[in-house]
């Protein structure tokens, strides 16, 4: 059996050392090894006699001769050095006052304490690997295809560039992991203002002049070995100060440039944006079947932005140039994105009704192949905060109706922590109207700062969909305000994610007509308050709550006027939870807010293979809104609380004998006996039972122990409980205690597997 376990660092750096010193006893006499590689890698015999003279017969370059890449990874720069204090490296450092010297050449910030040892530590590993490249390097440049280049050390390379012939990817690394330095409000509590400014200005300046020598090696490379280097990768600008971003940007640029473009891509990914925009209009885009542009998780850097820039401003598309494309993931690039698609669009159709009027083909659905419209399938769009996508959106269901099978439009991911959002507040962003997409069988919209609403006669029309989800921000509202969309038919439908206002108003009664549907995901935002519910007393009332005579739902499920509905009366009232909806094909079932609190247990006879439930209704309410699960709630049939001496018998609750996962969050509470009913009898097979923040279970630690003893299959259990160390180790179970950042203690227990107690010391 193989040991899976990290190494750690000092094994990691043995294993890296005994390479590096096998590597350098090969270096030629004439090469002078630097006294810190004698000192970090070679013993006291090597160090005595480094280096064979040339007149003895051992065989020299005897790996050199076959290195072709010099490009060791982040892991193993991450372990050159012992970083131990009492190592042969570190006190060859603190001998020689190396940290006085890297803060004077601007590698590092003047720093006390253990921020001390640790950037000492980074800069004396980049001062390893500067000298170890070069020096593993010098008698193999004319081989060496792939090279990473430490930025403070590039001069040198400079001067033998034209003894790199064979150089084809090049990768400029910087010294230092550096940040952001307007995020670094910790360095201002160890230096003055004037020495951040400093710093500052001297990190800008610095690596400043280093890009431009990045331009001068690869400008040189290029005029001795032309079409030799073809890869070029530099440091993001984010990590430099604001003030330099753009120029960095501008010499990127550059750079990609004088490189060659991307040579007929059939992928093009994240990595390769600035050097398609650099090399836009001479990159054969013909064969590209899949595009990625833009992350919805990245932040957007300067080099990006200026990419994305040139797409958007190309008085051509280039876009219609990928006659391939079947994937694309990019940020919006305009309300004219898509618009040469419908112009391809609009001449086919007029093209097909012209044939069928003259009998020559028939009109029956071509390939897009076959078509010569690009078989675009699936489309991801990142879009601002600000913007809607309305016109990008229709233009491109229209356009690759034939074709598109996913799409997918969110904002970026920190647009995710916006604050709350008040229903009626916000505008509203409609999709969905007139589209027409048979194939879509995954359909992701997320707005940020709009009401969602989307025309349900469209999912009518999706016969493939088997993925839903719609989501705004939506979690402030007033519940008489809601709702309901008409009811739609989704047969074919196995997963749907509904937040914020999309799931508040949509009918449920839709289940009923979702036979297949196994993944269920209701729910409001949560923010940092938790999540929004309003008072029990509005929301006690679930029954009919009327509007006014005048009162529709149109399409959208927007208030309107009854020229506006076209066929949908009145309802004039919120979604019904009647918890009825027989859903056979349910595995997973996640209910927060409202629907949490009002969820009710006799659903759970109507999914016979239910194996995971989440209950979360975690929120700020002091009591307010409290879950109190009963006997009657267990029962098949809704009964009197039983006396409390009755014999349990479990053909009186309910079953769910697949399920594998319970777990509940919020203001719940559940007394001893019906926590065992629940888990001998309503769920006998339970794997995993968790009793998230804000719940009370009414049961001690002994009594749970007896009962998790009898639960065959369980494996893990959180709970939030109060108890004393020593009544733990009296019951035995204290198999491991271990305090973290939140203060609380972790107790495991083997009973069946391991149950984890999430569990506060008093």
């Amino acid at each position: 059996m193989h040991n899976h376990r990290p190494r750690s660092k000092k094994s990691a750096f043995t294993t890296v050392s005994q390479l590096i010193r096998t590597l350098l006893k090969q270096v030629h006499p004439q090469d002078r090894i630097p006294d810190v590689l004698q000192i970090a890698y070679l013993s006291l015999d090597d160090q005595d006699n480094p280096q064979p003279t040339a007149d003895q017969p051992i065989p020299l370059f005897r790996y050199g001769r076959f290195i072709r890449k010099m490009a060791p990874s982040r892991d193993l720069r991450d372990h050159l050095i012992d970083s131990h204090r009492d190592s042969p490296a570190m006190n060859y450092a603190a001998t020689h006052r190396l940290y006085d010297r890297y803060v004077a050449e601007g590698l590092i910030a003047n720093s006390y304490g253990d921020d001390k040892k640790r950037a000492l530590t980074e800069a004396l590993e980049m001062d390893v690997y500067r000298k170890l490249v070069w020096t593993l390097c010098q008698g193999c440049m004319d081989s060496i295809e792939e090279l990473s280049i430490p930025m403070g050390d590039i001069e040198r390379y400079i001067d033998h560039v034209n003894q790199f012939k064979s150089l084809s990817k090049v990768n400029f690394v910087i010294e230092k992991k550096l940040k952001r330095l307007e995020f670094l409000e910790s360095m201002r509590t160890y230096i003055s203002p004037e020495e951040y400014g400093q710093h500052n200005n001297r990190m800008g300046s610095k690596h400043g002049h280093h890009f431009g020598d990045m331009w001068d090696f690869v400008l040189l490379h290029t005029f001795a070995h032309q079409h030799v280097l073809r890869q070029a990768f530099m440091p993001s600008s984010l990590i430099f100060p604001a003030t330099s971003r753009d120029l960095i940007a501008i010499i990127w640029f550059k750079i990609l440039s004088v490189l060659p473009p991307l040579h007929n891509p059939r992928q093009i990914i994240y990595s390769d944006t600035c050097k398609l925009a650099a090399r836009l209009s001479d990159t054969n885009l013909i064969h590209v079947e899949s595009m990625t542009l833009s992350h919805h998780w990245e932040t957007i850097s300067a080099e990006k932005e200026m990419a994305l820039n040139v797409f958007k401003y190309r008085q051509v598309p280039f876009l219609s140039r990928c006659r391939s494309l079947k994937h694309l993931e990019t940020e919006t690039l305009g309300p004219d994105m898509f618009h040469w698609a419908v112009s391809e669009k609009k001449q086919l159709d007029a093209r097909r009704q012209q044939e069928s009027i003259v009998g020559q083909q028939s009109t029956s659905w071509q390939h897009p192949h076959q078509s010569n419209l690009v078989p675009l399938q699936s489309v991801g769009l990142i879009h601002e905060v600000s913007l809607k996508p309305d016109q990008e959106l229709d233009d491109l269901a229209f356009a690759f109706s034939d074709s598109l099978e996913e799409l997918t439009v969110r904002g970026r991911q920190g647009d995710r922590r916006l604050v709350s959002v008040d229903l009626g507040t916000v505008p509203v962003a409609l999709h969905g109207y007139g589209w027409t997409l048979p194939r879509l069988r995954i359909l992701d919209l997320r707005v940020p700062r709009s009401q969602l609403r989307f025309d349900l006669k469209a999912l009518q029309r999706f016969h493939a969909l088997e993925s839903l989800r719609l989501e705004d921000r939506i979690n402030i509202y007033r519940y008489r305000d809601i709702r309901s969309w008409p009811s739609v038919n989704l047969p074919h439908l196995k997963k749907l994610y509904l937040e914020g206002s999309p799931a508040l108003c949509f009918n449920l009664d839709s289940l009923h007509n979702s036979p297949c549907l196994e993944y269920l995901t209701l729910t409001t935002p949560l923010t940092s308050f938790g999540y929004y519910l309003p008072s029990p007393e509005e929301m006690r009332d679930d029954s009919v709550t009327q509007g006014s005579q005048d009162t529709v739902i149109d399409d959208h499920g927007l208030p309107g006027t009854p020229s506006l509905s076209q066929g949908y009366q009145s309802i004039g009232r919120r979604p019904r939870f009647t918890w009825d909806w027989y859903l056979p094909n349910l595995r997973e079932l996640d209910m927060r807010a409202v629907f949490a609190y009002k969820f009710d247990f006799q659903w759970l006879q109507h999914l016979p293979n239910l194996l995971n439930i989440r209950l979360s209704m975690d929120v700020l309410s002091d009591g307010i809104h409290e879950r109190d699960i009963t006997l009657n709630d267990l029962s098949r049939k809704p009964q009197q609380q039983q006396d409390e001496e009755e014999q349990i018998i479990s053909d009186r609750y309910l079953s769910v004998p697949k399920l594998e996962m319970f777990e509940v969050y919020g203001h719940w509470d559940m007394a001893t006996k019906v926590l065992e009913v629940f888990c001998l009898f309503v769920a006998p097979n339970l794997r995993r039972i968790k009793f998230g923040h804000g719940c009370v279970v009414g049961i001690k630690i002994r009594e749970w122990v007896t009962l998790a003893r009898k639960m065959p299959r369980l494996e893990q259990s959180f709970l939030n409980q109060k108890f004393a160390a020593d009544e733990i180790r009296k019951l035995g179970l204290l198999d491991h205690l271990q305090d973290d950042h939140r203060n609380k203690r972790h107790l495991k227990h083997n009973f069946h597997g391991e149950v984890y107690w999430d569990i506060f010391d008093l």
